[in-house]
């Protein structure tokens, strides 16, 4: 199973208005990019988006109902909200299943509450503690500040540094950009 941090607007992730190095790998080989899921089997033509060739237009279609989800959340991040009609490229970090589980693990055992660390949804904003959100998607979403900060006062364990590693990177990206960092299972 792979799991990718992707940096990129919300709105892009839900639509599927991009490609992954995973995609662009395939194509460059010759060989067709499938996707399988609950509803079978689906291959990406090569240069098409994740969500299909209408992924841009339906995009721009959602962006203004996802700011007005993100608009209900609390006002410190409401407040803070990033551009979710970024064109910026998005980034991709592929993280190691079996140590991002052990990363998991070591702030599941260490947090008396929620670690943003371990939040599936990581926002370039500052807020206090995690939040479960609804809407747009389902997720837990941390701040990405408080996350860098606990992953360096962290001492996490060898088999969780590989995936440490990789969040970090992805973090740092989220800074630099200033989008929010989705956990893709």
């Amino acid at each position: 199973m792979a799991i990718d941090f992707m940096v990129m607007p919300m709105s892009r992730y839900i639509t599927g208005d991009f490609t992954t190095p995973a995609m662009r790998f395939a194509w460059s080989q010759g060989l067709p990019y499938t996707v399988v899921s609950s509803d079978g089997k689906r291959e990406i033509p090569p240069g098409s988006p994740f969500g299909g060739g209408d992924a841009s237009l339906r995009r721009r279609q959602v962006v203004e109902m996802v700011l007005e989800d993100l608009r209900v959340l609390p006002p410190e991040i409401a407040g803070q909200l990033w551009d979710e009609h970024s064109g910026t490229e998005p980034r991709f970090h592929r993280v190691d299943p079996k140590s991002y589980e052990a990363l998991l693990a070591h702030f599941a055992r260490k947090a008396v509450s929620p670690a943003h660390c371990a939040s599936t949804l990581l926002l370039p904003c500052e807020f206090e503690d995690p939040i479960a959100m609804v809407s747009p998607f389902e997720r837990t979403a941390g701040a990405v500040r408080r996350a860098l900060h606990e992953l360096a006062s962290s001492r996490c364990p060898p088999e969780a540094t590989s995936a440490a590693e990789t969040l970090r990177d992805a973090l740092t990206d989220s800074l630099e950009l200033q989008l929010p960092v989705i956990v893709d299972w």
